[in-house]
């Protein structure tokens, strides 16, 4: 039996807003779409702000990506769902690929 078991099975697009206001929506400028990573690292990043524990995510993306930092946003699909205008919260990229970690809204 034959387990299908992709590196990046996922999609995303990261993207930065520019120039919205009360009356204009803005730009958006489009700094990566395509396949990805996305999981949980709780492990990792897990911190305590007012005695409430904040669990980040991350999303791994082969190959480097210039250009992404705090404040952009991300919108991906995962076998769970899609999870939409996530803020980028820190970025790491190398030439061996790129890790940027978010938080998902909660509603």
């Amino acid at each position: 039996m034959k387990v299908n078991n992709p590196r990046f099975p996922h999609t995303c697009k990261v993207y930065r807003i520019s120039g919205e206001t009360s009356f204009d929506e803005g730009n958006e400028t489009v700094l990566y779409v395509g396949k990805c990573n996305k999981y949980g690292s709780t492990s990792l990043r897990t911190f305590t702000k007012s005695n409430v524990i904040k669990s980040d995510y991350a999303i791994d993306i082969p190959g480097l990506v210039k250009g992404i930092i705090a404040g952009d946003l991300v919108d991906v699909t995962d076998y769970g769902g899609s999870f939409e205008s996530c803020v980028v919260t820190d970025c790491y990229p190398t030439e061996m690929g790129t890790t940027l970690y978010f938080n998902l809204a909660k509603n």
